[in-house]
């Protein structure tokens, strides 16, 4: 059987193929939430990668580096974030194609989608995101609904 069919059996063993769109020969994309996993193989593996962020946040790569690896110890192993040479911030996971069931295929892609879709909205807002302004400087009508 080819790795393309391999991966087709999976998804479908694995209730997966209806959320699968797919992509070319031997991958898919599919959604969790607001973030998109990919889902492929490459050689002997199978692959599962959430791209999130085309590049570190200017000025505060160190932090952004240790707030992945905090999540990374969070995940316990089930996905981890990575960050590819042109850059982009991903969450992946992967493990061999031989002996992997459709059991196993649905946990580790599942994984990702799920540690993506929560992490994106948290690290947007936590290094992405324009700072919120004070109430005060809002203008949000705060001052003047005291003074009613």
């Amino acid at each position: 059987m080819s790795e393309a069919l391999s991966l087709e059996a999976l998804l479908a063993d694995s209730g997966l193929a209806e959320k699968a769109e797919k992509i070319d020969g031997n991958m898919f994309r599919m959604q969790w939430g607001s973030a998109f996993v990919i889902v492929g193989t490459s050689g002997t593996a199978i692959v599962a990668i959430a791209p999130l962020f085309q590049h570190l946040p200017a000025g505060r790569e160190a932090e952004m580096y240790r707030k992945l690896l905090e999540h990374n110890a969070y995940m316990g192993g089930m996905a981890s974030f990575a960050i590819q040479p042109d850059g982009w911030v991903v969450l992946h996971a992967g493990r061999a194609l031989r002996g992997l069931d459709a059991h196993e295929f649905a946990v580790l892609v599942s994984a990702v989608g799920r540690f993506a879709d929560q992490f994106d909205d948290q690290l947007i807002a936590e290094f992405y995101a324009p700072p919120a302004a004070a109430p005060d400087e809002a203008g949000d009508g705060a001052a003047a609904a005291g003074d009613a």
